[in-house]
C-alpha cells in the first residue's frame, strides 16, 4: 500500500522506453530491441556489476510482459489510463479487485500513414482541390485543409446540446 501512496510518475514502469520500442511496435521488433540490450549488460558478462544485473532482469520484465498478447494489452491499458500506481501493485489489483477506468483512458496510438479505399486517388497533375467530393458541385474549389475538414468532421465543431448537458453534468 506504500507503493501505492508514495508512487510518483517518474516511479512508474516504462516498459517501451527500457526496451527503445514504441507501442506500435511488432513483438518481433521488441524482441529483436531487447537481444541488443540484453548483450550489454548480461550477467555472464559483467559478474561483478551487480547494477547490470537489476538491469537485465528490468529487460527480461519488459521482454517477458510486452511479448505476451495477454499481458502486453494489459500493460497498454495501465500506460494509457495514467494513473499514479506501479504496474504490477495494480496487475496484482486487478485481479481481485474490478477496475473501471473507461473515462480515464488515453487513446491509443495509431499509425501516422494508412491506405483506406473510400480515399479517391489522385490523377498525373491534379491537386487536392481538385479532387470530387460528393454533395459539392465541381465548380467549388475547397483549399487542401477544407477539404480534409468537409471529408473528416473535426471534433472541435460546436458540440450538440445533449453533449453540452452530459458534460455539464445535467443529465
Amino acid at each position: 500500500m506504500e507503493k501505492i501512496i508514495n508512487c510518483k510518475m517518474e516511479d512508474l514502469e516504462d516498459y517501451y522506453g527500457l526496451l527503445g520500442c514504441d507501442e506500435s511496435s511488432t513483438t518481433e521488433q521488441i524482441r529483436a530491441e531487447y537481444k541488443v540490450r540484453a548483450l550489454s549488460c548480461h550477467p555472464d558478462k559483467h559478474p561483478e556489476n551487480h547494477e547490470a544485473a537489476r538491469e537485465f532482469q528490468k529487460l527480461q520484465q519488459a521482454k517477458d510482459i510486452l511479448t505476451d498478447e495477454t499481458k502486453r494489452r494489459k500493460y497498454d491499458y495501465w500506460l494509457r489510463s495514467s494513473i499514479t500506481v506501479p504496474f504490477s501493485e495494480w496487475q496484482s489489483l486487478s485481479d481481485t479487485v474490478k477496475i473501471s477506468m473507461h473515462w480515464a483512458l488515453k487513446s491509443k496510438k495509431e499509425p501516422m500513414l494508412t491506405a483506406t479505399k473510400d480515399m479517391p486517388e489522385f490523377q498525373a497533375g491534379q491537386s487536392e482541390t481538385q479532387v470530387p467530393i460528393e454533395g459539392i458541385s465541381s465548380d467549388e474549389e475547397l483549399s487542401s485543409s477544407g477539404y480534409w475538414r468537409y471529408k473528416f468532421r473535426c471534433t472541435s465543431d460546436t458540440p450538440s446540446s445533449v453533449l453540452k448537458k452530459f458534460r455539464n453534468y445535467q443529465i
